[in-house]
């Protein structure tokens, strides 16, 4: 396969600095060579992440903080990977926070238009608006913007419409929701499958009822956007909103593997490490087994 790599070195969208370092720390510990034992890959570098003072948060928007950046930068990295697909390659966008699939949604819909499903494996479920969020922070929003909820200015990114359909979203592993984001989903009648439902029924059986959802509605590339913060924090404590409770790593790598072996995903999103937090290189050592695990499974 060909693969394209995109390093977002993006912060604002969760406020809490360290989480930009991520793409240069996984360079440093061989995410290329990784890569390159499966696929062949082009390095796309860094999106350019323009540069302010946290005097500046409020600048763009009283509540949305750093708002001006995460658009500007997104609306970049929309235009990268978009180039990525047309020129025949899997875009893996390497963050930096969560917001950077504001982004790399809008390029994939961009380019696969409604055929496209979006497998969303975190935490939290990302679908806050600027009404419901209780903390401004834009990381917590990318889903319900590329649904078209929310904040003009996100809900616009890269082109002005919705970039995917409430019904073609399948959120895994979340266990820490706020109350606009449970009442979001409720109304929007959205799949969603919690860690304790993952535990309950096993990860064979949720794969079962996911890929059977996907396979009825004939769907034929997936955008699958990965936070490492859907895993317990014993295996990831270098991620800025750990939560209890999560995913054991073979429950993980039994869902990528589970995911992947469709053949339909078409893009993906790694986000969500912060060196600054990590313990005994913890995370990293996490991290760069899924990087391993992610670049054999692709096919």
């Amino acid at each position: 396969m060909n693969i394209s790599i995109i390093g977002m070195p993006l912060f604002y969208g969760c406020d809490k600095p360290g989480v930009e370092k991520g793409p240069e720390e996984l360079r440093k510990n061989n995410l290329i060579d990784i890569f390159e034992k499966n696929h062949n890959v082009y390095d796309l570098g860094d999106i350019e992440v323009e540069k302010v003072s946290e005097k500046e948060k409020y600048k763009g928007d009283l509540k949305l903080k750093y708002l001006t950046q995460v658009v500007n930068a997104n609306n970049g990295l929309a235009s990268k990977v978009l180039e990525a697909l047309e020129n025949d390659t899997f875009p893996f966008i390497v963050g930096g926070d969560h917001s950077l699939a504001l982004g790399s949604l809008a390029g994939a819909s961009k380019y696969f238009g409604d055929d496209l499903a979006v497998i969303w494996i975190d935490a939290h479920g990302d679908i806050n608006t600027d009404k419901t969020s209780p903390s401004g922070n834009i990381h917590g929003m990318p889903l319900a913007a590329s649904m078209g909820y929310g904040y003009e200015k996100l809900t616009s990114i890269f082109f002005d419409k919705a970039k995917i359909k409430p019904e073609n979203v399948f959120i895994l592993a979340c266990r820490d929701l706020d109350k606009g984001e449970v009442d979001l989903i409720n109304e929007l009648n959205m799949h969603v499958w919690t860690n304790e439902q993952i535990n309950n029924l096993g990860t064979k059986e949720v794969l079962n009822q996911l890929l059977s959802l996907i396979k009825e509605k004939n769907i034929k590339n997936i955008h699958l956007s990965y936070d490492i913060d859907c895993l317990d924090p014993d295996y990831v404590p270098g991620t800025g909103t750990p939560v209890s409770d999560g995913l054991s790593y073979s429950q993980s790598k039994e869902l990528l593997q589970g995911i992947m072996s469709t053949s339909l995903v078409s893009s993906m999103d790694f986000v969500e490490y912060n060196p600054d937090l990590d313990k005994n290189n913890k995370t990293k050592e996490t991290c760069v087994e899924l990087l391993k695990l992610i670049s054999n499974e692709l096919n």
